[in-house]
């Protein structure tokens, strides 16, 4: 991984079938390489590591707790099944996390997550079929059919079947406009009207000068002298970007809270030491200040990422011959699969317990992204982690300290995958 991604990061590429896979987000900063990519991130650092960011951002999200999350939550809890509701949790994630992206990255919060529930959303619909066909076809890239490999999971959908038919299939699709790619062209309509209508607002604040109303989008464009095309392409990466990690997470995170016990009892307990002795027993909102201390809360988010990574694998591709420090030997543009699924389950990584979930592992020390790359890695390392971590954590809490969530009878949650070869790195001529 960091052969790869850090100390050689110039000789490799994002790898074949990047581009063409996720064309939908067009010349964005995750299509881009070189040069190009390296002025892009430049700003996008710039806007990240401004004071107004950190702000704005741990505002939205605390902000959508209180108001949406908490309300939506007491409304299922209120309703004819009482204390027994049932909620699909990654459905409720999904919109949580996409009004939270569009409030600090756009200005404009969307309002799907919200009392009364709205059964159909079609701009989320439209984010989360964009991301599954833009992934399969990313899959069908790194993994030929003769390779048999079975199954991934998506930034969007906990696991994601992948599809066995050669990338053909899915070009075909997309030049006569039929099957799944119908269905994408659709959801990529949609999501550029939505991007145009919020980058269209953003231009009039912008020329009315109001300030006040500052987010990431019109502080990319004020740094950017990219054209409106560019524009909408980095609104929608932004919008894929800020969704999938966080729904994906919380999802995994309450599944396996409500199999280990001993774990809900102590990130209980640890929520219980720093919060106000008069709130120990009555609903609690917590604050930023208090969402730092929860440092077990955290390391069992870890655990989760290290467990079920959002992006299970990452393709790179050599832009010359070489050979790696697994000793295979690779030529110009040969594709390299990293699985970062399997890289946290290497006994020689994470000892012989590796595939159980022990947020202990990671409570007390930091861990190299090289070993726990859930974020990726050297100059590519996820600019938003730090949001993605309050998010999850503000949210967590939340839940954990003032309702009880269980596994509904009859839910099938065993994750079904499998991994052909013991080892993390897979190379095709």
């Amino acid at each position: 991984m960091q052969h790869t991604s850090s100390t050689n990061f110039h000789d490799f590429h994002r790898g074949p079938g990047m581009r063409d896979a996720f064309d939908a987000l067009g010349q964005s900063i995750f299509n881009l390489e070189g040069h190009e990519w390296t002025e892009r991130r430049k700003i996008y650092r710039f806007c990240f590591n401004i004071k107004e960011f950190s702000s704005l951002a741990n505002r939205a999200i605390l902000d959508k707790v209180e108001r949406s999350l908490v309300p939506v939550l007491d409304h299922f809890a209120s309703s004819k099944q009482g204390p027994q509701a049932t909620v699909d949790l990654q459905e409720l994630f999904q919109r949580f996390s996409f009004d939270t992206t569009c409030c600090f990255g756009l200005g404009y919060d969307p309002k799907t997550l919200s009392v009364p529930w709205p059964e159909e959303v079609p701009v989320v619909r439209a984010v989360e079929d964009l991301t599954e066909n833009s992934v399969k076809a990313y899959y069908q890239q790194l993994f030929p059919p003769s390779l048999s490999v079975s199954t991934a999971q998506s930034a969007l959908h906990l696991l994601h079947q992948r599809s066995t038919a050669p990338p053909i299939v899915w070009k075909l699709q997309r030049w006569f406009g039929i099957g799944k790619e119908k269905m994408m062209e659709k959801s990529v309509k949609i999501l550029d009207d939505f991007t145009s209508q919020q980058l269209s607002r953003l231009h009039e604040e912008r020329e009315k000068g109001c300030g006040e109303r500052w987010c990431l989008g019109m502080s990319y464009m004020s740094e950017s002298k990219a054209d409106e095309k560019i524009h909408k392409d980095e609104a929608l990466a932004l919008i894929l970007a800020g969704k999938g990690t966080v729904s994906a997470t919380l999802t995994w995170f309450f599944l396996f809270l409500a199999e280990h016990p001993s774990a809900e009892a102590k990130i209980r307990q640890e929520i219980q030491d720093i919060i106000p002795d008069d709130d120990v027993n009555k609903f609690h909102l917590f604050n930023t200040k208090e969402l730092s201390k929860l440092v077990y809360l955290q390391a069992a988010l870890c655990e989760i990422l290290r467990l079920f990574p959002p992006v299970p694998n990452l393709g790179k591709g050599s832009c010359k011959p070489r050979v790696l420090l697994t000793g295979h030997r690779v030529g110009p543009n040969t594709l390299i699969v990293l699985s970062l699924r399997v890289m946290g389950r290497l006994t020689s990584v994470w000892g012989k317990d590796s595939l159980e979930f022990k947020p202990e592992k990671g409570e007390l020390k930091h861990e190299p992204a090289r070993k726990f790359p859930a974020f990726n890695a050297g100059p590519r390392i996820c600019l938003g982690k730090d949001v993605a971590f309050m998010e999850t954590k503000a949210v967590a809490a939340t839940i954990v300290h003032n309702y009880n969530v269980q596994i509904a009878r009859g839910q099938d949650t065993r994750p079904c995958y499998h991994c052909k070869d013991e080892g993390w790195v897979a190379c095709y001529n």
